[in-house]
């Protein structure tokens, strides 16, 4: 069930730019990587399918098999949408970051923010069966393990859901316990190609799994920050960097970012933390 409480606390994209990425060089500097398409590079898909419940402070009952999720949302939503997503198997016409299993997806509804290139929605995997049908999500589900048993920032931060875009940046890297088990989230932004770091595309996200090895659980959550663009159009103004050193200027953002306080992000990452804290599955 998916049950709703107080809480007190409160691209543009350039396509077609291969021969630019080319150019690029791999950054060193740990919270960015070069935004070349990976197999195993992810971003998050908008919700197609008609919602199966909306729901202010209620209960809704899990579809099937699912699982029972309790989310403490507070001032983050003014209520949600749960929805049973159904399996796509693996097929030569079905792209490789749309092949799962059924799995539970939760919109956010009356979100701070609504002008973005996401939406903000909660994912919760069955790992047994993710890794059986999608080998990148599988060892996306490895990696996450491996870092949970030793805690540490890697290049690359594990990502899902799948999608064929990379991680460029990321920054304010924290692990995190849920009600149900380990995870840890971080601020991150996914491009094709190469636009500026913006608040149209920059999302907070949530990664974990639960105790008992059962479910993953991936988080998208849109967020933004005063010193960034309002979306990726570039207008010329870019620092020099954007067009001569493009790893160099994603290593600039992460660098003028990591300091940034919690508060200065809408919403406040300190109280994305909290909802994400309050999640149980059962």
């Amino acid at each position: 069930m998916f049950t709703n409480k107080p809480f007190r606390f409160v691209s543009q994209l350039f396509t077609g730019l291969l021969a630019i990425s080319l150019l690029l060089a791999a950054c060193s500097t740990a919270g960015t990587t070069t935004p070349q398409p990976d197999p195993t590079a992810t971003s998050a898909p908008m919700a197609t399918s008609e919602p199966t419940a909306t729901v202010a402070p209620a209960t809704v009952p899990a579809a099937g098999g699912s699982p029972d999720i309790t989310l403490d949302t507070g001032d983050l939503a003014t209520n949600f949408q749960v929805e049973t997503v159904a399996a796509v198997p693996a097929s030569e016409n079905v792209p490789y970051w749309e092949m799962l299993p059924e799995y539970t997806r939760v919109t956010l509804q009356g979100y701070p923010i609504s002008n973005h290139l996401m939406q903000p929605q909660i994912f919760v995997y069955p790992v047994p069966a993710l890794a059986e049908v999608n080998e990148g999500a599988g060892q996306i589900v490895a990696s996450l393990q491996a870092l949970l048993q030793s805690p540490q920032e890697t290049p690359t931060m594990p990502f899902l859901p799948l999608f064929n875009a990379a991680q460029v940046l990321h920054t304010h890297v924290q692990y995190l316990d849920f009600k149900s088990g380990q995870g840890l989230r971080y601020v991150t932004e996914f491009a094709q190609g190469i636009v500026p770091i913006n608040n149209y595309e920059l999302i907070y996200t949530y990664q974990g799994m639960t105790s008992d090895g059962q479910y993953y659980v991936a988080a998208v959550l849109p967020v933004s920050h005063p010193s960034l663009p309002a979306d990726g159009s570039v207008t010329g103004n870019e620092p020099p960097e954007f067009t001569s050193d493009f790893a160099t200027y994603l290593a600039n953002v992460v660098g003028a970012l990591n300091p940034q306080a919690a508060n200065t992000f809408t919403p406040d990452l300190t109280i994305l933390d909290a909802m994400m804290s309050s999640l149980e599955i059962k």
